[in-house]
């Protein structure tokens, strides 16, 4: 929003309870795990007559992170605060809290392990870079970029032949399916109605639908001019529920708006990395989730590849035909939305069993058994 942020209200610092507590980890961060399987603790520490401390412990897993909080100096003179604003309100609260830098459990295991010792060649190369002059560092690097690594290399030719032994009619078709599944909603091929095709709790995490409950009200009351959404065609589906009485449905679809204004804004975005995009003005929480799910796999965290345009494209054509009327949505206002051509709009339609009714411009659900076979040619241009 553009107005200026208010302040809600300002938390006083207590010594006597727990605050919130920021935790950064020493040699990178905590990779994407499943709550469930993430547990912080606040522990005493208690050695000999010293006083007790206070210790922040994360464990994930089979790893343990712990970490002194407050351990710095400069706690003692000095507090610390966070601003926390809320998108839709432009609210702000003023919150205490403490600090705290976590390192692996492992480093307090692990015996210290002796140095290898250095050829004489790699010696002579690191002197080269660190002393040498320009020509001599420039010999150096050129040394090392021309080395030939000889397990890489015979990795590569054995996976060639691998693959070459192996692909057949049938492998391909196998390869077809499970390429278009890493890209598509999870979905009931033997669905005998619309609305048991897809389960929405596969499409949006049920987690996230449950906790979307204030933004789906507050969107529901919000004028259309004062909500942080670019899209026309979001903003019409949005006035649509508005204008009728409020029902679970409605809310729901609204959640799902919610999600597929991420999803948007993920499509139109053409930075590499997506870890620092904002793709939502409404709520981090739908945000944080696109993130981690559409990232590519194969690639560095939170980076932003073909296989992350393509899974988006084909959950929001999804998304689109359920909140639509009689699960439709018209293909021009489609494509105009996202960007692309007709075509390439069709095909990833096909891929998600929604088809362009006969004679017209609208994209209808399907039922899988009477959706016509995916096209091989497509396929292969599929991430694996």
């Amino acid at each position: 929003m553009k107005e200026k942020a208010s302040i809600e209200k300002v938390y006083t610092r207590s010594r006597t309870t727990s605050l919130p507590t920021l935790l950064k980890f020493q040699n990178g961060q905590l990779a994407a795990v499943s709550k469930d399987a993430t547990q912080f603790s606040r522990l005493l520490q208690k050695r000999g007559k010293e006083s007790p401390t206070n210790v922040a412990m994360v464990t994930t897993k089979d790893q343990i992170y712990h970490g002194v909080v407050d351990a710095s100096e400069a706690t003692a003179l000095t507090d610390t605060y966070i601003c926390v604003r809320n998108k839709i309100t432009n609210k702000v609260r003023i919150i205490p809290i403490e600090q705290a830098t976590l390192s692996n459990h492992i480093y307090n295991t692990l015996e210290q392990k002796p140095l290898l010792a250095l050829t004489a060649e790699h010696t002579k190369t690191m002197l080269m870079k660190q002393f040498g002059g320009r020509k001599a560092a420039r010999y150096a690097y050129n040394q090392e970029n021309n080395k030939v690594n000889v397990d890489v290399l015979k990795n590569d030719l054995d996976n060639t032949v691998r693959e070459t032994e192996f692909t057949n009619d049938t492998d391909e078709k196998l390869n077809t399916e499970h390429n278009f599944d890493i890209l598509r909603p999870k979905f009931n091929k033997d669905a005998k109605k619309l609305e048991e095709i897809y389960d929405i709790r596969d499409i949006v995490p049920g987690e996230l639908l449950d906790r979307l409950n204030e933004e789906s009200k507050v969107i529901y009351s919000t004028p259309l001019d004062k909500l942080p959404i670019q899209s026309d065609y979001l903003c019409s589906c949005v006035k649509r529920i508005q204008d009728s009485s409020p029902t679970p449905e409605g809310f729901l679809h609204l959640k799902l708006i919610i999600y597929m204004d991420c999803l948007l804004n993920l499509l139109k975005t053409r930075a590499r990395s997506i870890k620092s995009v904002e793709l939502s003005g409404i709520t981090e929480k739908a945000e944080n989730d696109v993130r981690s799910r559409f990232s590519d796999p194969h690639s560095k965290p939170f980076s932003r590849t073909s296989h992350t345009s393509e899974k988006a494209l084909c959950y929001f054509i999804v998304l689109s035909v359920i909140i639509g009327v009689n699960y439709s949505v018209d293909m021009n206002v489609l494509a105009q939305e996202l960007g692309i051509s007709k075509q390439r709009l069709i095909k990833f339609a096909h891929i998600v069993n929604v088809h362009r009714s006969p004679k017209t411009d609208l994209f209808t659900l399907r039922l899988p058994s009477k959706m016509s076979a995916l096209p091989s040619g497509f396929s292969k241009k599929s991430r694996k």
